[in-house]
C-alpha cells in the first residue's frame, strides 16, 4: 500500500511543475489539477498562468500529460512563454485558471491532435463575448511547442496593448478552429470595455437631453 501511494504521489508530482517568476515570491498552496485514468496519444503540456489569490477551477489531465502552472512575470504572455519553454511535450494546450473546462477536453483536443496537420488549433469559447471579436483567445490556443517559440521570439513585438496588459492570441489570429468548446466569462479587459461603452452611452444621453433642453427653451 505504501509503495503504491508513493508511486502514485512521485507521478502526480513529475506531472505538475510550478514556476514563478518575479515579481511574484509566494508559493501555491493547492493545485486543482484533477487526472483521468486514460493514456491517449499524444501527449500534451497544459500551461496555466495563476494569480496566487484568485478563482482556479479544477482542470482535468490525462496520466501521460503535464500542467505547468505559472506564478508571476512582467505580463501574462510573459508567463505563457516562460510555461512554453519549460514544456516537455511536442503540443502545448494554454488554459487559464478562471476558465471553465469540460472533463473530457483534453481527451476530445488529442483526437484531432492524433490526426491533423496543422501547427496551431482554437477551441471555441463560450461566455464573455465569447469570438464575437476574435476567433482565437490564448486560453484556447492548441500549438505545436517549436511554432510556439517561433512566433513568441520577439514578444511583445506585434501584439495589442490593452489597459497595460499583453497576451499572445494575437501572434495565432490564423489557428484552425475545431469545434471543441469551454467556458471563460469576461475578461477584465471585456468588463473594462463595458464599463466604457455604459459610461459613453450614459454620457450621450445625458447631452443629447442637455442639447433638447437648452433648444426648448429658446
Amino acid at each position: 500500500m505504501l509503495t503504491q501511494f508513493l508511486s502514485f504521489l512521485t507521478t502526480t508530482l513529475l506531472m505538475i511543475k510550478v514556476l514563478t517568476l518575479p515579481p511574484e515570491t509566494r508559493s501555491i498552496r493547492s493545485v486543482p489539477i484533477k487526472f483521468l485514468p486514460i493514456s491517449k496519444y499524444p501527449p500534451v503540456s497544459v500551461i496555466i498562468p495563476y494569480k496566487i489569490g484568485e478563482k482556479f477551477n479544477p482542470i482535468w489531465i490525462c496520466r501521460n500529460d503535464e500542467a505547468i502552472i505559472v506564478l508571476g512575470g512582467p505580463t501574462i504572455g510573459h508567463a505563457r512563454i516562460a510555461g512554453a519553454k519549460a514544456a516537455k511535450h511536442e503540443w502545448l494546450v494554454f488554459a487559464d485558471a478562471d476558465a471553465v473546462y469540460p472533463k473530457d477536453y483534453i481527451l476530445q483536443l488529442k483526437d484531432y491532435l492524433a490526426t491533423t496537420k496543422a501547427k496551431v488549433l482554437a477551441a471555441k469559447r463560450k461566455g464573455g463575448f465569447g469570438n464575437i471579436f476574435f476567433d482565437v483567445h490564448e486560453h484556447g490556443l492548441i500549438v505545436r511547442k517549436s511554432e510556439f517559440l517561433k512566433r513568441t521570439a520577439r514578444y511583445p513585438e506585434g501584439v495589442r496593448i490593452a489597459n497595460g496588459r499583453t497576451d499572445i492570441a494575437d501572434l495565432f489570429r490564423d489557428a484552425e478552429k475545431i469545434p471543441v468548446e469551454y467556458y471563460h466569462g469576461f475578461t477584465k479587459g471585456e468588463k473594462k470595455f463595458i464599463v466604457v461603452a455604459a459610461t459613453t452611452a450614459a454620457a450621450v444621453v445625458l447631452l443629447t437631453g442637455l442639447m433638447r433642453g437648452w433648444n426648448h427653451r429658446f
